[in-house]
């Protein structure tokens, strides 16, 4: 299935981000990925109206293995979650901005570099990523560990 939703469980656990981790809610930028479990995440974690800036990019959405990688056009995401409208880069965000199989071949040398470049040149000194595991996983500091669903872990860039 494309763009799979959060089942109750994880609406549940995302919703208990904050209590797991209360210093999160200090954070000065959110950056969530477009594909909809992220969306979620975000919006059940944070609200659907953040206190802090939040930022929607395709940058860290999941590296794509299977459909369920792939995103909902910028027009349904729209549909489905209306508050994205109102989030940085939702008017930056390609109608078809899912990678694909065949686009996403060599993301650990695109999008991950570039996820990375973006982020550290960022001025904010605290920002929460709400992404996907096996994308983190690539990241240097994680040294190939899957995080798990909800699951807090900081990284110093």
């Amino acid at each position: 299935k494309v763009d799979p939703r959060l089942t109750p469980l994880g609406l549940e656990q995302a919703a208990g981000v904050l209590t797991r981790a209360p210093q999160l809610a200090d954070a000065e930028l959110l950056v969530v990925s477009p594909l909809a479990r992220a969306v979620q995440t975000a919006a059940a974690a944070f609200g659907q109206r953040p206190a802090m800036r939040t930022i929607l990019t395709p940058l860290h959405s999941e590296r794509w293995s299977a459909n369920c990688d792939e995103g909902s056009p910028k027009s349904a995401l729209a549909e489905a979650f209306p508050f994205v409208r109102d989030w940085e880069g939702f008017d930056e965000l390609a109608e078809a901005w899912t990678p694909t199989k065949v686009t996403d071949v060599d993301w650990r040398t695109t999008r991950l570099p570039a996820f990375l470049a973006w982020l550290t040149a960022r001025p904010e000194m605290s920002v929460v990523v709400v992404g996907h595991g096996a994308f983190f996983a690539a990241l240097p500091q994680l040294e190939g560990r899957h995080l798990r669903n909800c699951e807090v872990f900081e990284i110093i860039l």
